[in-house]
């Protein structure tokens, strides 16, 4: 019996709500703004500043959002870190109707407006902020484990070291003769939960899979369903926390979930209309630096073209040519396609400039506006690299069921790939994509993009504290959850 879990992820929903509530607080703002100049609530006059206004409550929950504000992990951080980001922001939004208005004069806001709407956005935004981070801080989620044998147990100090921050641990539910190493609290016994003798209040139930095997068991977890509770695997609080699947735990069964419960109306329908507007704004916002990287190239390496044309792995397998700016050496690939990593010596000097700041890839808008690649999705790879990759990475193939992506959530996530191993590590962050894909995933990958280009690339390792936890998973107690379902080669 497989598990129904939520469509959407809760860290998108959290992204999703608090983006939402910030920008209809700048509204609020403004409206308030023009009561404190007019002495009315004048939607009229709302209307009339509105391109200014819908450009800064934009602004300033995407600045949020690049600062990690919406992100649940990082709420745990300083004062000295939210302050900086609320600064920015409010800074940033602030810039944006000016320059709006130096644009659009019929659009321009007076200074009384915007100094009273200012005032009231940084009071409501940063004491929406600071409840949030109190919020959090209490902890009013609560989980417990299910813990059936030793395999279970070790599971559960996995989920217990990644949840322990993010609601409040009641304990765990075990069989009457399971002797328990952890001094965990024992809430009620198996036996108690299939009989219905146990009368528990909690949020979220951390299970495996292989609970739901039992029927009278599964009937007795589906109880806490219709009590509000949700029932959460091990794999599925990875995604939870770190928007990534890892390998070790994906089964033939997750990946048919993953598949049922992506965004079919978004992938057939929207996604492309959502690629041709991003790479038309983009290509003209970007065309300056373009320019610049044209005339890095014709002056850092004279001899060979500047556009870059090579066969990369389609959609289906299917090869296509995908241009770039050229980074590297004349003839750098005559002896066969090769890893290329951040001390690639094939690379000229202002090639690495180049590829630090993606300038390289803005050609690729054009394979984008084709309808052979889109905006977001996993990187397309060589074909030579591809075909390697299928044959030693299990479920690599998953990726080519998509359109390839100019960026992705694995790009923004993890540093340039130069093994098998990091091309592993890659496919965890493009599996929980293809699940998760919508508008508002694709809209925040985006946003993390150009942090990463503000940031020249993602910092050396990407996720340590998510590298640290696939590490940390039990060989034992992966292959005993592999055998129920069949063999299956893991890169390590």
């Amino acid at each position: 019996m497989a598990i129904v879990f939520k469509r959407q992820s809760q860290h998108l929903r959290w992204a999703g709500f608090f983006f939402i509530i910030d920008a209809s607080l700048v509204w609020a703002s403004f409206l308030f703004g023009i009561f404190f100049r007019f002495g009315e609530f004048s939607f009229a006059k709302l209307l009339e500043y509105s391109p200014s206004v819908i450009l800064s409550s934009l602004v300033l929950p995407s600045i949020f959002y690049v600062g990690g504000l919406y992100s649940a992990r990082r709420l745990e951080g300083g004062w000295m870190f939210h302050l900086g980001w609320l600064l920015v922001g409010f800074a940033s939004a602030a810039i944006a109707v000016l320059v709006m208005g130096s644009l659009d004069f019929s659009a321009r806001i007076g200074r009384g407006v915007l100094l009273a709407a200012l005032g009231f956005s940084i009071v409501t935004v940063t004491a929406r902020h600071i409840l949030t981070v109190h919020r959090k801080k209490r902890r009013w989620e609560t989980y417990l484990f299910l813990v059936t044998n030793k395999e279970d147990e070790s599971a559960s100090v996995f989920l217990n070291s990644m949840w322990k921050d993010k609601a409040r641990h009641l304990g765990v539910i075990i069989p009457e003769d399971f002797a328990l190493e952890n001094k965990w609290d024992v809430l009620a016994t198996v036996e108690e939960l299939i009989e219905g003798e146990a009368a528990i209040s909690v949020d979220i139930v951390l299970v495996r899979d292989h609970h739901f095997k039992d029927p009278r068991l599964a009937a007795a977890l589906r109880s806490f369903r219709y009590q509000g509770a949700e029932l959460m695997s091990l794999v599925d609080a990875c995604e939870e926390v770190y928007q990534a699947v890892p390998l070790a735990l994906i089964s033939e069964n997750w990946l048919l979930r993953a598949s049922s419960q992506s965004n079919m109306f978004y992938i057939r329908k929207l996604k492309r209309m959502f690629d041709i507007v991003c790479s038309i704004f983009f290509l003209v916002v970007l065309s300056p630096a373009l320019l610049v990287g044209v005339l890095l190239v014709l002056f850092s390496s004279r001899e060979g073209p500047v556009i870059f044309r090579q066969k990369r792995t389609g959609r289906w397998q299917r090869p296509f040519t995908a241009f770039k700016l050229r980074t590297m050496q004349v003839n750098s690939e005559a002896k066969g396609a090769k890893w290329s990593g951040d001390s690639d010596q094939r690379v000229f000097p202002a090639g690495h400039f180049l590829r630090k700041f993606r300038i390289d890839e803005i050609p690729q808008l054009i394979n984008v506006l084709k309808g052979e690649m889109s905006f977001v999705g996993p990187r397309p790879e060589q074909i030579e690299i591809s075909k390697q990759l299928i044959e030693e990475i299990p479920f690599y193939r998953e990726r080519i069921l998509i359109q390839p992506g100019l960026t992705g959530l694995a790009q923004v996530r993890f540093p340039y790939g130069s093994s098998v191993e990091d091309a592993a590590r890659k496919l965890e962050y493009d599996l929980y994509y293809m699940k998760h894909m919508s508008l508002l995933l694709d809209f925040f990958i985006l946003l993390e993009t150009v942090r990463t280009v503000i940031n020249g690339g993602v910092r050396i390792g990407g996720d340590k504290e998510y590298l640290a936890f696939t590490k940390s998973i039990s060989s034992d107690s992966v292959r005993k959850t592999r055998s129920e379902e069949g063999p299956a080669k893991v890169v390590t």
